[in-house]
């Protein structure tokens, strides 16, 4: 038998020996005793869920952890700021051949990245990373 039963048992047994006049205080007992008890049954609920959360947030470290290692080991990755672009600007002139003149420096790895248009005219920026 825990404390707290221990306890309970102990104030029921001495408001039993008072007689009728301690009826009324038998009920409260009892009602503060079911009191008692669910609200230490909620505070072990909270604590499991509280173990529960903190092995969730170290496993998840963790797993970063070693996924940090992993991206450490990744060799041959361009990084930001380390590369070298060479342009280029096409004009349009006539745009009966410009489809193609566009399929031709796609097929060469430029990429469009920018459309400067001035006076009715358009010019076409490309960029692809130096050779």
């Amino acid at each position: 038998m825990n404390l707290i039963n221990s306890l309970a048992l102990m104030s029921l047994l001495s408001l039993a020996a008072c007689g009728p006049s301690g009826n009324k205080a038998l009920q409260d007992a009892n009602a503060s005793t079911s009191q008692v008890a669910n609200t230490l049954d909620d505070i072990s609920k909270t604590i499991r869920t509280v173990q529960e959360t903190a092995n969730q947030v170290k496993a998840f470290s963790e797993d970063m952890a070693v996924t940090g290692e992993r991206v450490k080991s990744i060799q041959g990755v361009e990084l930001l700021g380390s590369s070298q672009w060479e342009y280029r600007v096409v004009e349009t002139g006539n745009e009966d051949g410009l489809e193609s003149e566009l399929n031709q420096l796609g097929q060469k790895n430029w990429e469009l990245v920018g459309v400067i248009a001035r006076k009715g005219q358009e010019r076409f920026v490309f960029k692809r990373p130096k050779k």
